[in-house]
């Protein structure tokens, strides 16, 4: 047990009706989405604490959060800016401030891609932890 903590990215297909054959298929049917796993930490509470407190008003149900871009350039400002809350739970742990440099990679490639246009596409980018 233990915070588990996700970033995760959906690509939304939109369907083509002048040409149906591009459509993208998988197993003989059409593909609505596609899940990506964008970030993933464990145990990095102070930053589960930041997205709950600024971006879902304080309520931390394991929901998911969804976050624009805007959004992750304010929790990549607050993590370089070392303004994240110290936030503890139950299960939460400990934030490992030597692992300060891959939460920023992380949150900047998952920026990079959910300003990344693609024909058909539409993308969104949702938090959502587990304990």
């Amino acid at each position: 047990m233990g915070l588990d903590m996700y970033l995760n990215g959906e690509k939304f297909y939109w369907t083509n009706w002048e040409t149906p054959e591009k459509n993208l298929t998988e197993d003989g049917f059409k593909v609505k989405e596609k899940i990506l796993r964008l970030g993933y930490w464990r145990k990095h509470p102070d930053l589960h604490g930041y997205i709950v407190q600024t971006f879902a008003n304080g309520v931390d149900e394991c929901q998911k959060i969804e976050l624009s871009k805007d959004d992750l350039l304010k929790i990549l400002n607050a993590v370089k800016g070392e303004s994240l809350p110290k936030t503890s739970g139950f299960f939460f742990g400990a934030t490992d401030k030597a692992d300060e440099q891959n939460t920023i990679g992380q949150i900047e490639k998952a920026l990079k891609w959910a300003e990344e246009k693609e024909e058909g596409v539409s993308r969104s980018v949702y938090y959502e932890a587990s304990w």
